[in-house]
């Protein structure tokens, strides 16, 4: 029996439901996987996937012969001819392409086929555009934005006008989107001077020094891109933009954009002398406090002490799951609080799962010890090198009401536990921001698995925050399932489930003491889970 992934490759014919979608019940709730479309895709990964050691012409018989719409088949849902349409053009992207590699093999020993390669690729990439429009105009045309003016007159307009007028819709669409954004933002933030290029890559330097590069969809974006590096998520940046090239007419891509590179961290590293002497004063501290043959012992205690002081939360990857694409994405670097770093990887204080014995529990003692019999005077060079010089920390950025939180997300994680397990108070890393979706799927919020129950509270909760002014937006329903429209979220977290969203209440508090208070949370909806979830849902 083929499994779900697989299955999900096809149309359901009793259900409808497309490609990547789960099947349905009448209702519209969740279930498993129809029988047919097991039997269908078992027979079609066979034809197409499994085939692939067979002379791509016999393939395509294959394909055509699987593929041919019944137009007499009456029992054939509605519309489901369209699907089929969309269906064949899948199959056949992947047989063009392989008919390209099949045919550069064929004739390597005389020519170079990398031509004959690349034309099939090319070929099969623009069947994949086209069923994509297919899809889209057919099973989502409701989620469809179109540049009405573009198509104004057009009875059957050919597939590339279409194309067309969907790019511009989504540039539409995104910009006034972005246009409500704004007025949350009841703060002055710092003055940033910006260049945007009509490709999407973003530049700003902000008058304290602080650099920021990135890419936007479109310049009415900058100003979300550069938000999350602001003081709070109440702030505004105060924007001088360039503009390099025309406005394009559709999102820009953002292909290949620069990111902060180390010149950038050791820059941000040297400019905040204020942080580095903090961080040096607090190592010397510990080196007079803790006696080299106790060092071990004095690791061991504060792990355990801040594990159950401070442990970890959840990873933070509400946007990540969303099934918009990204249109706004920035890096940064600068000294962060290191309390404010509440996710780590190793999801245990001190304890790493690694296969090298070297980067496991021992790392921390070992790295401690060479840490605190450093010189004082060498102090500075030596956290230069171990920070900045080596791979960079790389931080993802969650601001709040009252200043960020982050998670560790491709790199530092041992450092990361040393400094918090050492109490340090700064440490330098690369900052990554992604803006927050427009749209929230609360299917994509939690697990389906759990039930509609579960699916109704995540609706019913965001109702009572946009209620309570801790959400801004609206909600609309497609079924049971409720979709959120947002304009802005001073506590992002909240979006999430009872469990995320209360663990990062706790942590919140923790480091910035009262601020969800004063946000209009009461005290007592922060005690825990329990509490947050009786005061959320009444």
């Amino acid at each position: 029996m083929a499994a779900d992934w697989d299955a999900l490759d096809w149309t359901c014919t009793t259900c409808a439901a497309s490609r990547r979608k789960t099947c349905t019940t009448k209702d519209g709730r969740p279930r498993p996987t129809h029988l047919a479309r097991r039997l269908t895709s078992i027979l079609l990964q066979f034809a197409v996937r499994r085939g692939r050691g067979q002379p791509p012409a016999e393939r395509a018989q294959i394909v055509r012969s699987l593929t041919t719409a019944q137009e007499s088949d009456t029992s054939a849902r509605e519309g489901y001819l369209w699907h089929q349409a969309t269906e064949e053009l899948y199959q056949w992207d992947q047989v063009v392409a392989a008919a390209g590699q099949h045919a550069a093999v064929a004739v390597e020993d005389h020519l170079d086929g990398d031509e004959l390669r690349d034309a099939a690729q090319q070929a099969a990439h623009r069947i994949t555009q086209a069923r994509d429009l297919l899809h889209e105009w057919h099973r989502e045309r409701a989620e469809y934005p179109l540049d009405e003016e573009l198509l104004a007159g057009v009875l059957r307009p050919a597939p590339s006008l279409l194309a067309r007028a969907r790019r511009r819709g989504d540039l539409q669409r995104l910009e006034a989107d972005l246009a409500r954004r704004p007025v949350h933002l009841d703060r002055p933030g710092g003055t940033w001077a910006a260049t945007w290029q009509s490709d999407g890559i973003l530049t700003a330097h902000r008058d304290d020094g602080l650099c920021a590069r990135g890419w936007s969809a479109t310049p009415d974006a900058v100003e979300q891109a550069l938000q999350p590096f602001e003081a709070t998520s109440r702030h505004r940046p105060q924007i001088t933009l360039t503009l390099h090239g025309e406005r394009p007419e559709a999102p820009a891509a953002g292909s290949d954009a620069p990111g902060i590179d180390r010149v950038d961290v050791l820059r941000a590293f040297d400019a905040d002398r204020a942080a580095l002497d903090a961080t040096v004063a607090a190592i010397t501290q510990l080196q007079r406090a803790w006696p080299e043959h106790e060092i071990s012992d004095r690791v061991r205690a504060a792990t355990t002490q801040l594990q159950a002081r401070a442990p970890q939360s959840p990873h933070f990857n509400l946007y990540n799951r969303q099934q918009e694409h990204h249109w706004a994405a920035s890096e940064s670097a600068a000294w962060v609080r290191t309390d404010a770093i509440v996710h780590a990887v190793d999801k245990v204080w001190g304890d790493f799962d690694r296969s090298e014995a070297s980067r496991g529990p021992s790392w921390i003692p070992r790295a401690t010890r060479e840490l605190l019999t450093a010189k004082p005077e060498q102090l500075a060079a030596f956290l230069r090198h171990h920070l900045a010089e080596e791979p960079e920390i790389s931080l993802s950025v969650i601001n709040g009401p009252a200043g960020p939180l982050y998670n560790v997300s491709t790199g530092g994680a041992h450092r990361t536990h040393l400094f918090r397990i050492l109490g340090l108070p700064w440490m330098i890393a690369k900052l990554y921001s992604r803006i927050p979706p427009r749209r929230f799927d609360v299917a994509s919020v939690i697990d389906t698995a759990k039930g509609m129950t579960e699916i109704e509270h995540v609706g019913r909760g965001w109702h009572t925050l946009l209620e309570r002014g801790l959400l801004h937006g609206h909600i609309r329903y497609e079924g049971a399932f409720a979709v959120l429209d947002l304009d802005h979220a001073p506590a992002p977290w909240l979006l999430g489930d009872a469990a995320l969203a209360s663990a990062y209440n706790t942590a919140y508090e923790r480091v910035y003491p009262g601020a969800l208070t004063e946000l209009g949370i009461p005290a007592t909806a922060l005690t825990g889970r329990k509490a947050w979830e009786k005061w959320l849902y009444g």
